[in-house]
């Protein structure tokens, strides 16, 4: 796979976490859920964030570099 190749992969699992991360927000918002399970969807969602952090920070680190 070629560098370009790869910062698209990497841009496309950003692009999935979003949408993770949107799904799991709407779910808490809809208020259906009890509160452990808020509790965990609200965890899941930081980890999302985390790794949508990380990956965006390589993208960057990788797009400086080539």
């Amino acid at each position: 796979m070629s560098e370009r190749e790869e910062i698209l992969a990497l841009e496309s699992a950003v692009t999935a976490i979003e949408e993770a991360a949107q799904a799991v927000s709407r779910e808490v918002e809809r208020g259906r859920l009890g509160e452990a399970s808020i509790a965990r969807l609200s965890r899941v969602e930081a980890e999302l964030d985390r790794s949508r952090l990380t990956l965006e920070k390589i993208i960057r680190e990788e797009t400086s570099r080539g």
